[in-house]
Protein backbone atom coordinates (compact mmCIF):
# COMPACT_ATOMS: atom_id res chain seq x y z
CA UNK A 1 0.00 0.00 0.00
CA UNK A 2 2.99 2.43 0.76
CA UNK A 3 4.26 1.72 -2.55
CA UNK A 4 1.11 2.96 -4.05
CA UNK A 5 1.02 6.14 -2.52
CA UNK A 6 4.30 6.66 -3.23
CA UNK A 7 4.39 5.83 -6.91
CA UNK A 8 0.98 8.03 -7.15
CA UNK A 9 2.87 10.74 -5.04
CA UNK A 10 5.87 10.58 -8.26
CA UNK A 11 3.23 10.84 -10.84
CA UNK A 12 1.93 13.79 -9.31
CA UNK A 13 5.23 15.20 -8.88
CA UNK A 14 6.27 14.30 -12.48
CA UNK A 15 2.82 15.82 -14.03
CA UNK A 16 3.62 18.77 -11.80
CA UNK A 17 7.20 19.06 -13.65
CA UNK A 18 5.31 18.40 -17.19
CA UNK A 19 3.19 21.74 -16.59
CA UNK A 20 5.61 23.76 -15.09
CA UNK A 21 7.89 22.82 -18.18
CA UNK A 22 4.76 23.49 -20.90
CA UNK A 23 3.70 26.44 -19.20
CA UNK A 24 8.05 27.90 -19.47
CA UNK A 25 7.83 26.34 -23.11
CA UNK A 26 4.42 28.04 -24.02
CA UNK A 27 6.21 31.00 -22.06
CA UNK A 28 9.20 31.32 -24.09
CA UNK A 29 6.97 30.54 -27.41
CA UNK A 30 5.11 33.62 -26.90
CA UNK A 31 8.29 35.64 -25.73
CA UNK A 32 9.68 34.71 -29.27
CA UNK A 33 6.86 35.54 -30.94
CA UNK A 34 6.45 38.72 -29.48
CA UNK A 35 9.93 39.38 -30.66
CA UNK A 36 9.59 38.49 -34.05
CA UNK A 37 6.25 40.59 -34.33
CA UNK A 38 7.81 43.85 -32.65
CA UNK A 39 10.76 43.02 -34.99
CA UNK A 40 8.70 43.06 -38.32
CA UNK A 41 6.81 46.49 -36.96
CA UNK A 42 10.23 47.92 -36.94
CA UNK A 43 11.06 47.05 -40.03
CA UNK A 44 7.78 47.68 -41.52
CA UNK A 45 8.33 51.26 -39.62
CA UNK A 46 11.64 51.77 -40.81
CA UNK A 47 10.18 50.67 -44.46
CA UNK A 48 7.49 52.86 -44.64
CA UNK A 49 9.80 55.84 -43.16
CA UNK A 50 12.57 55.11 -46.05
CA UNK A 51 9.61 54.93 -48.71
CA UNK A 52 8.12 58.55 -46.99
CA UNK A 53 11.82 60.35 -48.11
CA UNK A 54 11.80 58.82 -51.11
CA UNK A 55 8.57 59.72 -51.57
CA UNK A 56 9.30 63.51 -50.76
CA UNK A 57 12.69 63.11 -53.03
CA UNK A 58 10.31 62.35 -55.83
CA UNK A 59 8.42 65.52 -55.37
CA UNK A 60 11.09 68.11 -54.75
CA UNK A 61 12.38 66.91 -57.82
CA UNK A 62 9.33 66.94 -60.17
CA UNK A 63 8.64 70.54 -58.17
CA UNK A 64 12.13 71.98 -59.51
CA UNK A 65 11.02 70.22 -63.00
CA UNK A 66 7.94 71.11 -63.25
CA UNK A 67 8.75 74.93 -62.18
CA UNK A 68 10.93 75.10 -64.94
CA UNK A 69 8.68 73.58 -67.73
CA UNK A 70 6.25 76.18 -67.10
CA UNK A 71 8.38 79.21 -67.12
CA UNK A 72 9.74 77.21 -70.84
CA UNK A 73 6.23 76.78 -71.89
CA UNK A 74 5.32 80.42 -71.39
CA UNK A 75 8.57 81.81 -73.07
CA UNK A 76 7.88 79.45 -76.22
CA UNK A 77 4.15 80.40 -75.90
CA UNK A 78 4.95 84.06 -76.24
CA UNK A 79 6.89 83.42 -79.19
CA UNK A 80 3.79 81.57 -81.00
CA UNK A 81 1.69 84.31 -79.90
CA UNK A 82 4.24 86.77 -81.86
CA UNK A 83 4.01 84.55 -84.81
CA UNK A 84 0.22 84.62 -84.99
CA UNK A 85 0.37 88.14 -84.79
CA UNK A 86 2.80 88.65 -87.74
CA UNK A 87 0.58 86.34 -89.61
CA UNK A 88 -2.20 88.45 -89.07
CA UNK A 89 -0.33 91.33 -90.04
CA UNK A 90 1.30 89.82 -92.96
CA UNK A 91 -2.72 88.81 -94.17
CA UNK A 92 -3.66 92.29 -93.37
CA UNK A 93 -1.07 93.24 -95.86
CA UNK A 94 -1.93 90.81 -98.33
CA UNK A 95 -5.29 91.90 -98.65
CA UNK A 96 -4.10 95.59 -98.46
CA UNK A 97 -4.57 97.91 -101.34
CA UNK A 98 -1.35 99.69 -100.68
CA UNK A 99 2.12 99.81 -101.72
CA UNK A 100 3.80 97.25 -99.88
CA UNK A 101 7.06 98.14 -97.74
CA UNK A 102 9.55 95.38 -98.27
CA UNK A 103 11.04 95.51 -95.09
CA UNK A 104 7.90 95.15 -93.26
CA UNK A 105 6.76 91.85 -95.14
CA UNK A 106 10.86 90.56 -94.52
CA UNK A 107 10.42 91.67 -90.93
CA UNK A 108 6.76 89.76 -90.57
CA UNK A 109 8.17 86.50 -92.27
CA UNK A 110 11.48 86.56 -90.18
CA UNK A 111 9.01 86.26 -86.93
CA UNK A 112 6.44 83.75 -88.37
CA UNK A 113 9.74 81.38 -89.84
CA UNK A 114 12.80 81.82 -87.21
CA UNK A 115 11.53 83.62 -83.92
CA UNK A 116 8.97 80.53 -82.73
CA UNK A 117 11.16 78.89 -79.91
CA UNK A 118 10.68 75.12 -79.21
CA UNK A 119 9.39 74.32 -75.26
CA UNK A 120 12.35 71.95 -74.10
CA UNK A 121 10.85 70.23 -71.47
CA UNK A 122 12.90 68.73 -68.86
CA UNK A 123 11.22 64.98 -68.51
CA UNK A 124 14.16 63.75 -66.22
CA UNK A 125 11.98 63.12 -62.89
CA UNK A 126 8.89 62.50 -64.60
CA UNK A 127 10.80 59.66 -66.74
CA UNK A 128 12.39 58.52 -63.80
CA UNK A 129 8.89 57.90 -61.90
CA UNK A 130 7.38 56.06 -64.69
CA UNK A 131 10.28 53.44 -65.56
CA UNK A 132 11.14 52.64 -62.14
CA UNK A 133 7.65 51.98 -60.89
CA UNK A 134 7.99 54.93 -58.20
CA UNK A 135 4.75 56.08 -59.03
CA UNK A 136 3.41 53.89 -56.11
CA UNK A 137 5.54 55.89 -53.78
CA UNK A 138 3.24 58.83 -53.90
CA UNK A 139 0.49 58.60 -51.23
CA UNK A 140 -1.71 61.40 -52.34
CA UNK A 141 -4.35 59.24 -55.15
CA UNK A 142 -5.59 62.78 -56.89
CA UNK A 143 -1.70 63.52 -57.20
CA UNK A 144 -0.61 60.22 -58.82
CA UNK A 145 -3.62 60.23 -61.11
CA UNK A 146 -2.37 63.48 -61.99
CA UNK A 147 0.90 62.34 -62.91
CA UNK A 148 -0.16 59.31 -64.61
CA UNK A 149 -1.95 61.61 -67.31
CA UNK A 150 1.12 63.11 -68.18
CA UNK A 151 1.68 61.38 -71.34
CA UNK A 152 -1.44 62.06 -72.57
CA UNK A 153 -0.85 65.54 -72.16
CA UNK A 154 2.58 65.68 -73.54
CA UNK A 155 1.31 63.54 -76.74
CA UNK A 156 -1.06 65.82 -77.93
CA UNK A 157 0.87 68.94 -77.60
CA UNK A 158 3.80 67.10 -79.08
CA UNK A 159 0.89 66.21 -81.82
CA UNK A 160 0.22 69.48 -82.58
CA UNK A 161 4.07 70.63 -83.02
CA UNK A 162 4.24 67.79 -85.25
CA UNK A 163 1.77 69.49 -87.85
CA UNK A 164 3.11 72.77 -87.47
CA UNK A 165 6.68 72.43 -88.15
CA UNK A 166 5.45 69.82 -91.06
CA UNK A 167 3.09 72.51 -92.90
CA UNK A 168 5.81 75.42 -92.09
CA UNK A 169 8.95 73.52 -93.56
CA UNK A 170 7.36 71.42 -96.33
CA UNK A 171 4.96 73.70 -97.83
CA UNK A 172 4.76 77.64 -96.55
CA UNK A 173 8.90 77.87 -96.28
CA UNK A 174 9.09 76.03 -100.13
CA UNK A 175 6.95 78.82 -101.44
CA UNK A 176 8.46 81.72 -99.51
CA UNK A 177 11.28 81.05 -101.69
CA UNK A 178 9.80 82.24 -104.57
CA UNK A 179 8.13 85.29 -103.42
CA UNK A 180 10.36 86.60 -100.05
CA UNK A 181 13.95 87.78 -100.28
CA UNK A 182 14.16 85.20 -97.43
CA UNK A 183 18.23 86.34 -97.40
CA UNK A 184 17.06 89.93 -96.10
CA UNK A 185 15.60 88.23 -93.14
CA UNK A 186 17.62 88.32 -89.66
CA UNK A 187 19.96 85.20 -88.38
CA UNK A 188 17.96 83.25 -86.23
CA UNK A 189 18.45 83.99 -82.26
CA UNK A 190 19.13 80.24 -81.26
CA UNK A 191 22.36 80.30 -83.02
CA UNK A 192 25.39 81.10 -80.47
CA UNK A 193 27.02 84.63 -80.84
CA UNK A 194 30.77 83.55 -80.97
CA UNK A 195 29.97 81.69 -83.49
CA UNK A 196 32.61 83.99 -85.31
CA UNK A 197 30.87 83.70 -88.73
CA UNK A 198 31.19 86.60 -91.38
CA UNK A 199 27.56 88.11 -91.79
CA UNK A 200 25.20 87.20 -95.23
CA UNK A 201 25.49 90.66 -97.04
CA UNK A 202 21.64 91.41 -98.19
CA UNK A 203 20.32 90.77 -101.44
CA UNK A 204 19.85 92.95 -103.82
CA UNK A 205 17.45 91.20 -106.31
CA UNK A 206 14.30 93.44 -106.96
CA UNK A 207 11.13 92.28 -105.94
CA UNK A 208 7.49 93.18 -106.78
CA UNK A 209 6.03 92.16 -103.58
CA UNK A 210 2.65 93.45 -104.87
CA UNK A 211 2.50 90.31 -107.46
CA UNK A 212 4.63 88.21 -105.31
CA UNK A 213 2.98 88.03 -101.87
CA UNK A 214 -0.97 89.27 -103.29
CA UNK A 215 -2.65 85.97 -104.56
CA UNK A 216 -5.33 84.27 -103.51
CA UNK A 217 -2.93 80.96 -102.92
CA UNK A 218 -0.32 82.53 -100.57
CA UNK A 219 -2.98 83.88 -98.53
CA UNK A 220 -4.66 80.54 -97.91
CA UNK A 221 -0.70 79.38 -97.28
CA UNK A 222 -0.35 81.87 -94.51
CA UNK A 223 -3.82 81.63 -93.28
CA UNK A 224 -3.22 77.92 -92.61
CA UNK A 225 -0.10 78.31 -91.18
CA UNK A 226 -1.90 80.88 -88.69
CA UNK A 227 -4.02 78.18 -87.64
CA UNK A 228 -1.34 76.12 -86.77
CA UNK A 229 -0.08 78.44 -84.56
CA UNK A 230 -3.67 78.91 -83.36
CA UNK A 231 -3.57 74.69 -82.60
CA UNK A 232 -0.23 74.89 -81.11
CA UNK A 233 -1.35 77.67 -78.98
CA UNK A 234 -4.11 76.01 -77.76
CA UNK A 235 -2.03 72.70 -76.42
CA UNK A 236 0.33 74.62 -74.60
CA UNK A 237 -2.54 76.28 -73.35
CA UNK A 238 -3.90 73.27 -72.03
CA UNK A 239 -0.76 71.55 -71.12
CA UNK A 240 0.30 74.57 -69.16
CA UNK A 241 -2.94 74.38 -66.95
CA UNK A 242 -2.59 70.62 -66.49
CA UNK A 243 1.58 71.48 -65.22
CA UNK A 244 0.35 74.55 -62.86
CA UNK A 245 -2.76 71.93 -61.19
CA UNK A 246 -0.23 69.01 -61.12
CA UNK A 247 2.57 71.88 -59.10
CA UNK A 248 -0.19 72.46 -56.96
CA UNK A 249 -0.73 69.56 -55.74
CA UNK A 250 2.79 68.14 -55.17
CA UNK A 251 3.98 71.92 -53.27
CA UNK A 252 0.95 70.54 -51.27
CA UNK A 253 2.40 67.08 -50.71
CA UNK A 254 6.09 68.50 -50.02
CA UNK A 255 6.65 69.02 -46.12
Amino acid sequence: MINFFRKIRQNLLLEGKIRKYVKYAFGEIVLVMVGILLALQVTNWNNQRLERLREQAILKNLQIDFQNNIANLETASASFEAAYQASVDLLEIIKGDQQINPEEVEHLVDIIVNKTMSYDLITGSINEIFNTGSLNLIQDSVLKKQISNWSFYYSDTEDDIVIYRDYLFSFLVPSLTEKIRMRNMSVPDFFEEDLDLPPIPKSEFQVNYEQTIRTFEFENEVYNNALNYMYVLNSYKVFQNYLTETLTLIDKNIH
